[in-house]
């Protein structure tokens, strides 16, 4: 699954907190959201990114990276991350 739009550039400043967020990761990230139907509520995000190695703080950077580039649909509440449907092309 490759994500759409995505800058070939290795890092990017992301987020109020200006961490810096790998490609990599973010392709990681937007992989595991689409194996689970484009979407992950925060109860599936906490049981499963940390197994995959991510942190919040690195999971926020890559949401805000994410929402820059238009590709999070927003949710109620914020309690799930929804990506559109061109992430998961």
């Amino acid at each position: 699954m490759i994500l759409r739009g995505v800058a070939a550039t290795v890092c990017c400043l992301a987020g109020a907190a200006h961490a810096q967020v790998s490609e990599t990761r973010v392709h990681q990230l937007v992989a595991l959201s689409c194996e689970n139907g484009g979407s992950m509520e925060t109860s599936e995000a906490a049981r499963i990114l940390p197994q995959e190695g991510f942190s919040m703080k690195e999971t926020q950077g890559i949401v805000a990276f994410l929402e820059q580039r238009g590709h999070v649909i927003p949710t109620t509440g914020m309690g799930t991350l929804k990506l559109s449907a061109t992430a998961c092309q």
